[in-house]
């Protein structure tokens, strides 16, 4: 359908030349009280218009007539008229009509046919017909929206069921390894074997780990995260992961500090979430960290007035990596999303840790950002919000 245009608006009303007496306009706005305005016209050139409440204001008070009667209309048009070509858009008429007049966009406007007049154009109706564009636009919006959430809910659920059928052989794939590795059935020959398997049993755990990021994406994008929530110590959590993570630290030469307040009180929380929460920032800064780098990890609490400027349990795992653009930053939040660069081609994954990990701390009522500078490094906070906090623990340990 062809968007409607000021031709579609035009109506035809007859012109009068610059030099008509008053008087004989007058005569014929008598004569026609649905006439609003006349255009005034020379050789087909729109100069003006003539407002019927202005021109009629002006003409029938004290000595108007007597004034203005011999004398030619052109003393009484309006020249700051809008004038536009039949092919103009009714959009670009509106935003003419807004930027010529502010907010007195109620008025006729002057169309013309490669610069000859062609009619007057309704300003009631151009504004109907806006207010009918609109609505279109909306339910197109609105159909392009339930189509694309129709796609997302499709691509989600060809991810569940894609990773479910691949786990299947997978986890056989590892099990059969690992019965290897561990010469259940006795040695195997030659022993350069056992190297092979090795190398099959990481790749599978690997793989595992990637369908798993799959399916907990797939899970988040369809609503259906449920917090299984117990009262747990923190640091207790932290060190299991520290000790999960240690050979990983160990391989890729980095050290390791770590960063806890004393006393840290018990949160209220999903434990596995929280677990799955310091593995991703930990394996990020590993990651990401070249050898001979550090890897911090600080958990403290947060509190009015203690300049930290937020308030709740704070996470913290920072290192010393490569950083992440400025521009960069929301970016790598979102699913799929890595930083592209030559240190970064040589890292697996699919992209969707840090998502995983902000949806995850979000579900927690929570927030995490990053802080980086390019060639110095990364600061990830997750910040759990003070109700996730036991504080009748604290307070006892305070009071002891």
């Amino acid at each position: 359908m062809t968007p409607p245009s000021a031709r579609d608006l035009a109506s035809h009303v007859t012109p009068v030349s610059p030099d008509t007496p008053c008087a004989e306009v007058f005569d014929r706005l008598l004569a026609d009280p649905e006439t609003r305005s006349i255009p005034v016209v020379r050789n087909g050139r729109p100069l003006g218009l003539i407002s019927r409440k202005n021109f009629l204001l002006t003409y029938v008070r004290m000595y108007g007539a007597e004034l203005y009667g011999r004398r030619p209309v052109a003393q009484l048009m309006e020249r700051d008229v809008l004038i536009v070509d039949a092919n103009t858009s009714c959009e670009e008429i509106n935003v003419r009509a807004r930027n010529a007049f502010g907010d007195m966009r109620m008025r006729p406007f002057v169309v013309t046919e490669n610069g000859v007049y062609a009619g007057i154009g309704n300003a009631e109706q151009l504004m109907m017909v806006m207010a009918d564009l609109a609505t279109a636009r909306a339910a197109e919006l609105e159909e392009q929206t339930r189509r694309a959430e129709a796609a997302s809910a499709s691509k989600t659920q060809f991810l569940a069921s894609m990773s479910h059928e691949l786990r299947t052989p997978l986890n056989a794939i590892i099990g059969f390894a690992d019965l290897m590795r561990l010469k259940t059935l006795g040695e195997m020959q030659p022993p350069r074997y056992g190297e092979y398997v090795e190398d099959i049993h990481k790749s599978g755990v690997h793989l595992l780990n990637m369908i798993n990021e799959l399916l907990d994406m797939a899970k988040i994008e369809s609503g259906h995260v449920e917090l299984r929530e117990t009262v747990f110590y923190p640091l207790d959590v932290g060190l299991e992961v520290l000790r999960m993570l240690r050979q990983s630290m160990v391989e890729a030469h980095l050290q390791l500090r770590v960063d806890v307040a004393d006393g840290l009180p018990p949160i209220h929380a999903d434990q596995q979430q929280i677990r799955r929460i310091l593995i991703n920032l930990l394996s990020n800064a590993i990651k990401y960290t070249p050898a001979g780098g550090t890897v911090t990890l600080s958990v403290c609490i947060c509190e009015e007035g203690d300049g930290c400027g937020v308030e709740g349990m704070l996470l913290t795992v920072e290192d010393t990596g490569i950083g992440i653009p400025g521009d960069k930053l929301e970016k790598v939040l979102e699913p799929f999303e890595q930083v592209e660069n030559s240190f970064t081609r040589t890292r697996a994954g699919t992209g969707l840790g840090l998502a995983l990990t902000k949806a995850m701390v979000e579900a927690h009522g929570g927030r995490l950002w990053l802080e980086s500078e390019v060639g110095k490094g990364t600061r990830a906070h997750a910040l759990l919000p003070p109700s996730r906090i036991v504080r009748e623990e604290m307070a006892r340990r305070r009071a002891g």
